[in-house]
């Protein structure tokens, strides 16, 4: 048992702070001791939902004898930890059924690899998550319910793996490309400095809508490295952005004439349509 394995009941009763319960999930997904805890106190709390029912319903009859009383292990911690329990059913079922098949980690799971289309507007400065897919963003009907469909979260066990082997960047990546800003920005604060990392937290920044905070760490990349190609085209987009339509239109072209397949077909498309005075999707 190490440190971790102790603060199961803290996770389950919601008491972590936010980088640490992130941490107990990838923890969890390569923890035999504490997945066991999770699968009891699952058991334990749906015991007691139907003790509960069973009272209402019977509360006439007379309480059965305490020699058919189901014994318990440990106490289950109360409280908040059922505000925790969809993320908990969520990743932990996910590494209990890992422990089961024995699937390993699975690295095109993480960024997508068999995406038809990107929903982020955005580049990403990791390469295993910067392959060029068509941009479609996600659109809302009534309700602000999104048409396309969810992205599956990413397999917990893939997330353990990377994070055993360091790859701090590459956990803050998969969670980029499905819109999960808290814990992207969470794993890339962790991750060790680098120009593609202060890329990558403007990306952060952007979908905050921080568009000052995202110029100012692009061009701090683009000070030091003139051609990150991810840098360039997240600038152009701040632009856009910031109402600076030809200075966006220019930022564009710029990344249109480095011949990047895919990438810099889009950027002429979208410089084009700057400069005529449209965008390039509606």
């Amino acid at each position: 048992m190490d440190l971790w394995c102790k603060k199961l009941y803290r996770f389950l009763d919601g008491e972590l702070e936010s980088g640490d319960e992130e941490h107990f999930r990838l923890h969890l997904a390569l923890c035999r001791a504490c997945a066991s805890g999770l699968h009891d106190a699952m058991q334990l709390e749906m015991l007691s939902v139907q003790a509960l029912c069973g009272a209402v319903a019977h509360n006439d009859a007379p309480p059965p004898p305490a020699s058919v009383r189901l014994p318990l292990r440990f106490s289950l911690p109360r409280g908040r930890w059922r505000h925790a329990l969809g993320a908990v059913l969520a990743m932990g079922l996910g590494a209990l059924a890992a422990f089961m098949t024995g699937d390993g980690f699975r690295p095109g799971d993480a960024w997508r690899a068999d995406a038809s289309a990107r929903e982020l507007e955005a580049r990403i400065a990791y390469p295993a998550a910067d392959r060029y897919l068509p941009y479609v963003p996600v659109r809302t009907g009534a309700g602000g319910t999104a048409a396309l469909a969810t992205e599956p979260p990413v397999p917990l066990r893939t997330l353990a793996a990377l994070e055993e082997r360091g790859d701090l960047h590459g956990i803050a990546a998969a969670y980029l490309v499905r819109g999960e800003l808290r814990q992207a920005s969470d794993f890339l604060s962790r991750s060790a400095p680098s120009l593609d990392r202060d890329s990558d937290r403007a990306v952060v920044a952007m979908a905050a809508g921080d568009w000052r905070r995202a110029l100012d760490l692009l061009e701090g990349v683009l000070r030091q490295a003139p051609d990150h190609p991810q840098a360039l085209w997240n600038r152009a987009l701040v632009l856009r952005a910031m109402g600076l339509t030809l200075q966006a239109a220019e930022a564009f072209e710029a990344v249109a004439r480095r011949g990047e397949p895919g990438w810099s077909e889009e950027a002429g498309i979208r410089a084009l349509a700057l400069r005529q005075g449209g965008s390039f999707l509606k």
